[in-house]
């Protein structure tokens, strides 16, 4: 089940961060982190919904609990011109289409809002995400002050692919 986060699933995007690989939570946080913080886990589930959405991936695992398996985030500016994504899932169902499917998501709900661009940085190496955007419209470009790629959608009315 694809959903908004919402504050009650702190226990789980613990889990589900504690099933991430280490290079997994270094592409998407471009630093390796060994735990989430309290304050950090607040800020991923208890998010302003006038100016971020993130979406969850959901399942009831065997014990009928419910578990994270993949989020989708964006935050936009003040005045919702360009929101910044990111997405992730968990390591061991990479390649299966859930990224897609989250991504789509987030880019529809942009679209419904009135977002004019989506945009995000990944390492080079990242090629997983790398080819994810570019499927979904995404420009890709490097970025020479810091060595990561620029990723670009425009969503405004005449300009979608």
């Amino acid at each position: 089940m694809l959903r908004p986060i919402r504050p009650e699933d702190g226990e789980a995007h613990v889990a589900f961060f504690n099933a991430l690989d280490p290079e997994d939570v270094r592409y998407r946080m471009f630093v390796g982190i060994r735990a989430l913080q309290p304050s950090q886990l607040a800020r991923f589930t208890q998010i302003d919904y006038d100016r971020e959405m993130a979406f969850i991936a959901t399942r009831l695992n065997g014990d009928g609990v419910a578990e994270t398996l993949g989020v989708a985030r964006v935050v936009a500016d003040p005045d919702n011109i360009q929101a910044e994504f990111s997405v992730i899932v968990r390591s061991d169902l990479k390649g299966l289409g859930l990224g897609q499917v989250l991504m789509t998501k987030l880019i529809t709900y942009c679209r419904r809002h009135g977002t004019q661009e989506i945009i995000g940085e990944a390492l080079p190496h990242n090629v997983r995400i790398l080819h994810l955007v570019r499927k979904l419209g995404f420009d890709v470009k490097p970025l020479e002050r810091n060595g990561t790629m620029w990723l670009h959608l425009d969503l405004r009315p005449g300009l979608r692919r």
